[in-house]
């Protein structure tokens, strides 16, 4: 199994990957973005059924491409993507985010929703081995019905949001704090809430707050803010002619006058005595009274 020497996998996730798989008997693997294998539940390898499909009956090629499309799939679309794959096995494949940048796949299988493998593969066996090992080893496998895989899937998100949430699965080379610190820089007329960005980047509002103090020595809220008020500065000192109005617009303001109220707050001076301030130390005095 291939190590990412740039990845962090605490103690605890391995744990709850552990207990996932010893009490559904169904394997649970992460990847990395480039489909690199880190970790498995239990250090569970394939079934027996699967394990005859790739070596015995050379499906080897056939089982990594199929899992590559979909793990391509899910991330694409950003979710869940659950599958039954050639070998009849059950499936799914969860792509894992912090803020905006993948960090890697989490994929469970393989189980079986019926008693019967693929009447093809089960004729290929018994042509070239004369026996029935493949269907009993089919048998073998996890089964579950088919009425409960909601439950599996639904059980499978859980575990992984808490992973994500807690912070267990993260690459030594990304903050993914100071990447949302720099989008905030990036695009201060943003209005993006606590809540929002801790969806963004699977963990409680209480926590991101938490280490967003630490990283940046303010909250969150006043740090968007000063990021607001900064830009509002650099527009009134490059564009005199903007209007408080246009200004507060491009800072993410809809009503001019609430802009004006925490400026003052933050500031001790008005938008408008800022700009005066900007005006004389550009003309003078003197020539700001005198006018044009």
């Amino acid at each position: 199994m291939k190590t990412d020497v740039n990845f962090i996998f605490q103690e605890d996730a391995q744990c709850i990957f552990n207990h996932f798989t010893r009490l559904l008997g169904i394997k649970i693997t992460f990847f990395t973005a480039d489909f690199a294998e880190v970790r498995t539940g239990a250090n569970k390898g394939h079934c027996r059924y699967c394990e005859l499909l790739r070596t015995r009956l050379g499906r080897e090629m056939l089982c990594q491409k199929l899992d590559r499309k979909k793990q391509i799939q899910a991330l694409q679309k950003k979710r869940l993507v659950s599958y039954q794959c050639h070998g009849g096995m059950r499936e799914a494949i969860l792509p894992v985010f912090t803020v905006d940048k993948l960090v890697g796949y989490i994929m469970i299988g393989q189980f079986r929703t019926r008693d019967r493998c693929p009447e093809k593969y089960r004729r290929d066996w018994k042509k070239k081995y004369h026996n029935e090992w493949l269907q009993e080893a089919y048998l073998q496998a996890p089964y579950y019905p088919a009425k409960k895989l909601d439950d599996i899937f639904g059980m499978f998100e859980l575990i992984v949001e808490s992973i994500v949430t807690r912070h267990l699965i993260a690459t030594k080379t990304s903050s993914s704090i100071e990447k949302l610190i720099s989008y905030i820089d990036q695009n201060p007329h943003v209005n993006l809430t606590l809540p929002q960005a801790a969806g963004m980047m699977y963990r409680s509002s209480s926590s991101l707050s938490h280490e967003f103090r630490q990283a940046a020595g303010i909250s969150f809220k006043k740090y968007l803010i000063l990021k607001k008020l900064e830009k509002a500065d650099e527009l009134m000192t490059r564009s005199g002619e903007l209007k408080i109005y246009e200004i507060a617009r491009k800072v993410g303001y809809s009503d001019p006058y609430l802009f004006s109220r925490i400026y003052k707050k933050h500031r001790n001076c008005s938008p408008n005595s800022f700009k005066k301030k900007v005006r004389r130390n550009k003309t003078g005095p003197d020539k700001e009274r005198q006018g044009p």
